[in-house]
């Protein structure tokens, strides 16, 4: 299943910019196993209503250690430590601008 965010804040930036919008493949990560470098959806540990955009950055069995690309605007690993798979909901498959998709904030 595909789903498409609208990106929030700036923890990603440059990568992906505040407006911009992100495809994500929700399941990917039920086949594929996830890698250092990708970026992934991931389920705020602390907060499970928030679903927040972190790259990949480290893996140790099976916890990983996220972070934004933006280390000075990033709620992330280095906040919340590890994460457990469960809490990566999906890849980023595509990003683009939100006039790419014809959609105006």
């Amino acid at each position: 299943m595909i789903s498409y965010f609208k990106v929030k804040g700036q923890s990603m930036e440059p990568w992906v910019k505040e407006g911009d919008f992100v495809l994500v493949d929700r399941l990917s990560y039920l086949f594929l196993r996830p890698k250092v470098g990708h970026v992934a959806l991931i389920r705020h540990p602390e907060k499970p209503n928030l679903l927040i955009i972190k790259r990949i950055a480290r893996k140790e069995d099976n916890r990983y250690w996220v972070e934004g690309d933006s280390s000075f605007n990033s709620t992330d690993s280095r906040h919340f430590g590890w994460l457990k798979r469960e809490l990566l909901v999906g890849k980023v498959i595509h990003r683009t601008g939100s006039f790419a998709l014809g959609i105006l904030s």
